[in-house]
């Protein structure tokens, strides 16, 4: 008596899962590389599920952080501003970054300003990097204030829009021998130089701002505040004071000036909605808290998405055997729960542990992966080829041979379009 063969679902699900990830290869690089589906694709380029996590799900009624406080310099002169440095002096910060860069000369009041920069050693000035323009990872300079005003440290103002949401920004950028610190890590080495050497020591040059929640996540003094006889600036001692653009003047309306989008999304009619301070503020918040985010490696979203389509494979590849009669019905709705799952899984990882796993790979196959079954069953039933979805139909080595011939004959293809002709 011949020995029945035994099949396995992980073997079925496992080449379903394999051609499942080439249909999402195939189907990416035609989103990719068409132009009709450019809005698709900036899509894609934009999304980031923890932008949702931010505009929706932290809670908005967060204190504001009370180690660091901005100061709007609207459009001030320059001896205006160092008027206003002088005066933030007199009540005694830890540190004060300025969020400006002073590259020319401009006559007299050049002199006041050098004076109040130097009127103490707590100053951290900002400079903004040269990239080359055929790599735009590679810094070849930076932009930094006038000689004039002296040697003092500048960190580097930029971030990284991807494509055009600030999620990330460089720890540092390096041409020759010369490295320059990011801004808030250059501040954070003079207020507090253990926290900046823990944030330091971690691996990655490219770090992800876990933005800070609240409605006001921070203190602004507008210039028109700052003054010997307010004594709420009291609150300022031994804090880190950030001096930049946040509007024109007390009470003016929202402007664009240095405004940027983040995950944030505090604009009701979709405009940029975060200027550049504050997402410094942000930056140096997230050190203190160390509350950093941590990103998996791709090959670990990789490995993931596998193994979660995978078992899922799985169960499809029995249940399109053994409960055939419901498969059409059930399969689709418990498909959609399970996204709904990993999404929830994912949401709820990243807000208790800070862990970041891009899913977007998970989903795809999912998706997908039902729709490669039906093609692949169909494949395996067109050649009579025995495996666990095929197991019921026994076929013979007759049927098989027969099979063949009519398949390098291309029969099968004739079969569909040929003509039915009947008498009348």
């Amino acid at each position: 008596m011949k020995k029945q063969k035994k099949y396995y679902t992980f073997f079925d699900a496992l080449i379903i899962n394999i051609f499942t990830f080439f249909a999402v290869l195939l189907l990416w690089a035609i989103i990719d590389s068409v132009d009709l589906f450019n809005p698709l694709d900036d899509f894609f380029d934009n999304f980031d599920y923890t932008d949702l996590y931010y505009s929706e799900l932290r809670h908005n009624d967060m204190v504001p952080d009370t180690d660091i406080f901005i100061v709007n310099i609207g459009h001030l002169s320059r001896a205006e501003l160092a008027n206003q440095i002088l005066t933030l002096q007199k009540f005694q910060p830890k540190v004060i970054g300025i969020d400006a860069v002073f590259a020319e000369k401009r006559g007299m009041e050049d002199f006041l300003l050098k004076q109040a920069l130097h009127s103490n050693n707590n100053i951290v000035m900002g400079g903004f990097g040269v990239f080359d323009e055929e790599d735009e990872d590679q810094a070849i300079g930076i932009i930094k204030s006038d000689p004039f005003f002296g040697d003092l440290p500048v960190g580097h103002l930029e971030f990284i829009a991807d494509p055009t949401i600030v999620r990330e920004f460089d720890k540092f950028i390096k041409f020759n021998d010369t490295i320059i610190n990011a801004f808030s890590l250059e501040i954070m080495s003079k207020y507090d130089e253990e926290v900046f050497l823990d944030f330091a020591k971690r691996k990655t040059k490219t770090e992800l701002i876990n933005y800070r929640a609240g409605y006001h996540p921070y203190i602004i003094f507008d210039y028109e505040e700052v003054n010997d006889t307010n004594s709420n600036l009291e609150i300022i001692k031994d804090k880190i004071v950030l001096m930049g653009y946040v509007r024109m003047f007390e009470g003016a309306a929202t402007d664009t000036t240095d405004s940027h989008f983040t995950p944030l999304k505090r604009s009701e009619y979709g405009y940029a909605d975060t200027k550049g301070i504050e997402i410094h503020a942000h930056i140096l918040s997230m050190m203190l808290a160390k509350n950093y985010i941590y990103k998996l490696p791709n090959w670990i979203n990789y490995l993931i998405a596998l193994v979660i389509c995978q078992l899922f494979l799985m169960w499809l590849v029995y249940y399109y055997v053994h409960g055939a009669k419901l498969f059409d019905i059930l399969s689709k709705p418990i498909q959609f729960l399970l996204i709904i799952l990993v999404l929830w899984a994912t949401f709820m990882i990243f807000a208790k542990f800070g862990m970041k796993i891009d899913m977007i790979p998970s989903v795809l196959t999912l998706v997908l992966c039902i729709e490669v079954l039906y093609l692949y069953e169909e494949t395996l039933e067109l050649f009579k080829i025995d495996s666990y979805l095929t197991q019921k139909f026994n076929y013979t080595k007759d049927e098989r041979i027969k099979n063949f011939r009519r398949i390098i004959r291309f029969e099968f293809i004739r079969d569909r379009f040929k003509r039915s002709r009947k008498r009348i």
